[in-house]
């Protein structure tokens, strides 16, 4: 009954005399609060960078061989244009994506790319007729199989009569 007139700062202190550990306790619990929270801001926005550089990374990808892609058909219609015997020499810069590049039909230049989806396919249309060295085409597909690795590679386009334009790499 004595402790029933005791005020509560009276109270707390005769708690805090029993639990001596209690202030370390609390600083130790407010240390594991501020490293929870420190990892529940950094976890999900590592993952998010990552996935967006990733993201990124493909999109860069697809963007350097559509680029590859039409200045090789944009050079295929100049020298056609300028007539048989020209010549146009590209370097281009060949990404590490690509699995495979053909000629379909001698008017389309096939891109493969692997990615993390799958493999899919850029296609560029050409006006006039493309083809490449004899020992590369069976039927009507003829491949390059030289731009499906990568780094610097030099390309030639020439044309090689009226109706047709040759590509190859040097």
């Amino acid at each position: 009954m004595g402790e029933s007139y005791k005020t509560k700062s009276e109270k707390h202190k005769m708690i805090s005399k029993d639990f001596p550990g209690n202030r370390k306790s609390q600083s130790s619990f407010e240390y594991l609060l501020v490293v929870a929270l420190t990892f529940a801001i950094i976890v999900p926005t590592s993952y998010i960078f990552y996935s967006y550089s990733k993201d990124s990374g493909q999109e860069i990808a697809d963007a350097q061989i559509t680029k590859i892609g039409t200045s090789i058909i944009d050079a295929a219609e100049s020298a056609f244009h300028f007539g048989h015997g020209s010549k146009i020499t590209l370097e281009l810069n060949i990404p590490k994506d690509i699995a495979a590049v053909a000629i379909i039909d001698g008017r389309e230049l096939i891109f493969n790319l692997t990615s993390p989806s799958g493999i899919s396919e850029i296609v560029f249309f050409s006006t006039v007729n493309l083809t490449t060295e004899g020992s590369n085409c069976d039927a009507n597909e003829c491949k390059l199989p030289e731009l499906a690795s990568s780094g610097l590679k030099k390309v030639k386009v020439e044309a090689i009569s009226r109706e047709s334009i040759n590509i190859s790499i040097i």
